[in-house]
Formats: structure tokens, sequence, C-alpha cells
């Protein structure tokens, strides 16, 4: 059975690389003409992925081997920030049929831009999909792109943040065990810090992403329950606690907020302990260190509720508007082999991405888990009840902003907690009302 897998594997990655050399002669073997009623139905794709890294290639790769498979079917794979282009495309007329876009979905919502799942996928009287693949969604990767029980994203690449850590410097610093808690990583920086004068213990990320899971591990809501989605719930302890918990390590020298490329070379320098970042960035961050020193990852520590909590986010495939039933259907095809075992393990061990389904995990070798543990742990955040989608309306993305903004002034000290608090909950409940002037 190994022997089948990797001889799979290793099929789907010659034909990524045949597709590339062809793309790259310009040239393909001709084919003799034929006729309108055999030509396979066509499906414009547009995805975001960069081109040239693992998870575009691991997409290319994906799309070529099922137009192999399914020969009355073409997906003709287009590299594009689809979430930016996709709305005005179908404004001209020229969208196409599907499209990878990012969790802010609410825009094409609101444009009835986009057909739902249900229609043809999920539920319904013959669904594409059997009951058997649904149920080994991960039910948060499943219920992401879902508003009022209708699902117009199904998520293609899930990430969630989680903590990466220099084992060596822990070692060297007498900690023995990574952090269970908010107050374990607290005393754990302190470690560091004294057995490292010139260390950055912890660079966090001030985005919502990274801010709503300690907060919703503390007791947060992401909305006033009773609100219909209408007020938020930062007038709280557990947002007090949680802004409080940070600044506090601001303000001790314990933390520093960046982002991306910085908190990588940082890292990867020594210069930096603790690294505040998502599973989707965990190869990027060996990749910089090099193997210079062992890196550990753990998800995010536990809160006064005695768990952990995270947001799921990521692409996710959307159904445009105004296409023929035949393409329709053809995309719901290509989304469902997309969540078949053998295409999940492949997305799972090639595109730095956790598989999607529960089934994909038996076909992924115990092996790949144990050496790549950024995987391993991404797998259990989604696995967890505490882990939540992101919502997906505009009003919310702009509540989001808000609470990146005041959490930076909280935890910097340009505002106090409480004021910051205030000011959140006044402008996010103004967005999600309605009545705000932006």
């Amino acid at each position: 059975m190994a022997h089948r897998k990797s001889v799979q594997a290793a099929a789907l990655t010659t034909v990524a690389a045949a597709s590339l050399l062809l793309a790259a002669c310009g040239t393909t073997a001709a084919k003799p003409a034929a006729s309108a009623a055999h030509q396979p139905v066509q499906i414009s794709f547009w995805e975001s992925h960069s081109a040239g890294g693992p998870p575009g290639l691991a997409v290319q790769a994906l799309v070529t081997q099922f137009n192999r498979e399914y020969p009355k079917m073409r997906v003709d794979l287009t590299i594009t920030k689809a979430s930016h282009k996709a709305l005005g495309a179908l404004a001209a007329g020229d969208a196409p049929v599907l499209a990878m876009i990012s969790h802010y979905d609410g825009s094409f919502l609101n444009a009835n831009a986009l057909v739902p799942w249900n229609k043809i996928l999920l539920g319904g009287k013959n669904p594409i999909m059997s009951a058997a693949t649904e149920q080994s969604i991960f039910p948060v990767v499943l219920g992401n792109g879902e508003v009022n029980g209708q699902h117009y994203r199904l998520q293609a690449d899930a990430k969630v943040s989680q903590l990466s850590y220099n084992e060596a410097m822990f070692a060297k610093a007498g900690i023995t065990q990574p952090p269970a808690t908010w107050t374990q990583l607290a005393s754990d920086l302190a470690l560091v810090k004294k057995a490292f004068p010139g260390v950055v213990p912890l660079a966090w990320k001030d985005s919502s992403a990274h801010i709503l899971p300690p907060f919703l591990s503390n007791g947060g809501s992401l909305f006033l329950p009773g609100s219909g989605g209408k007020k938020v719930d930062f007038l709280t302890p557990a947002a007090t606690e949680t802004f409080t918990y940070f600044r506090n390590l601001y303000h001790a020298g314990d933390m520093i907020f960046a982002h991306g490329s910085q908190i990588r070379a940082d890292f990867a320098s020594g210069h930096l302990a603790i690294a505040d970042g998502t599973s989707a960035g965990y190869q990027k961050l060996l990749d910089a260190v090099g193997g210079k020193f062992p890196v550990g990852v753990v998800p995010y520590p536990k809160g006064s509720t005695g768990h952990s909590a995270n947001l799921a986010q990521g692409l996710g495939f959307v159904l445009m508007v105004h296409n023929t039933k035949a393409q329709e259907k053809a995309a719901a095809t290509f989304v469902n082999w997309w969540f078949q075992p053998k295409q999940q393990a492949y997305w799972g061990t090639h595109s730095g991405f956790p598989p999607e389904t529960r089934a994909a995990l038996s076909d992924i070798p115990q092996s790949f888990m144990n050496s790549h543990p950024g995987i391993a742990v991404a797998v259990q955040i989604l696995e967890s009840p505490h882990t939540i989608a992101r919502p997906v309306s505009q009003a919310y993305k702009e509540v989001q902003a808000s609470l990146d903004a005041e959490f930076y002034d909280a935890v910097t000290g340009h505002a106090s907690v409480q004021a910051a608090l205030q000011a959140l909950q006044q402008q996010a409940d103004a967005y999600l009302s309605g009545n705000s002037a932006l």
C-alpha cells in the first residue's frame, strides 16, 4: 500500500512537471479537430496561490491530473488575485466559472454573484458529493462559507494560528515543555529573556485571526448573545483579560508586534524565541531556519475556560453565476474530486496546508506527520470543537479592522484597555447595524 501511495504521489508530481514544461515550451501535441458536440466542457478556474510556491504547484498538479481523468471536462487554470478581480470580471461579462477566493466573500454575496453549492454538490435530490465525503470534511472546514444554511464557499485550503519556538533556546533556558496555558507562556517568556538578554521572547501578529483565539479561549464570544449578530461582545471580562495580558507582556519587554518576513528573519537569526504564525507559514519558517536549530510547534495555549481556541481561515471554492448547467456540473465534479482521499493526501503532503478531510489522514504516512509537526498540529486544531470559522460578512470584516487597531493601541499604551474596548464596541456595533458612516 505504501508503495502504491508513493507511486500515486510521484505520478501527480510528474504530471505537474510535464505540464509546466509544455507551458514553458509554448507547444502541445497536435490533435485532430473535434466536433462541437464532442468538445470537453470548459471550466475557467481562477485561483490565488503564487504560481511558483508549493500551494500553487500542488493546485497545478491536481488540475492536470483531473483533466487526465475526466477527458469530457477541462479545467483551465489561471493564477490571479481572484478575490479582487472576479467581481469586476463578472460585471464585464468575463467571470470565471470557478474561483478560489478568501474568507472575505461578503462582497460576492452582496452582489448575488455566487451559486450555492447546495444546488448541485451538497444536499438536493441528486448531490454529486456523497454523504461519506461530506461527513469526512472537518466540520469547521465545511462550515467556513456557510450562510443561513447555504454553502457558498467550500474551503480549499485551511490555515489556523499556532506558535513555533526555538527548541534549543528553550532547553538552554530550562524550559522542558512548551507552554500549555497563557500563564505558562508568560513565565516561559520571562525565562527566555533572563537566559538570553538580547533575544526577543515573542513576536505577535496584531490581526484578528491572532487576537480572537485567546479572547475566545478566555470565554469571549464574537457576538453579543441574543443580538442576532447585530452587536459584538467586547465589554466583558474576557476582553479585558485578553487585552491586559498582551499589554503586560509588551510593557515588560517580553513581546513585540511583527509580521511575515520580519518574524522569519528574526527567528532564523536567533533573535526571536517564539514566533506567532499560521500553519501555512510554518514551512516558510523552517525554510528560513535552514536546519540551524530544531523548531517546535504547538497550538495556542489554553485560556481561563480550560481549553484553547482558534479561527479557521483560507481560500475557498465559489461557483459564479451566469454559467451553463453543464459548466456548473463540471465545476461541482472537480470540487468533489478535490475532496477525495487521494487528492487530499496529495494536497496535505505537497502544499504546506493540512488535508481538509479525515479520510485523507489514513493515506498520509505517519512518518510524514512526524517529520512535519506543523501539519500535525494544524490537523489537531481543525479537529477541535473550539475552532470556529471566521465570519464572512463585509460588516464583520470592518469589525476585525477596528479590532486590530484598538488592540494595538491598548497593548502599546496609546489608549487604556477600557477606552480601547469602549471605542471598539461602539464602532463595531455601528458596522454590524449598518449605521457606520464608512
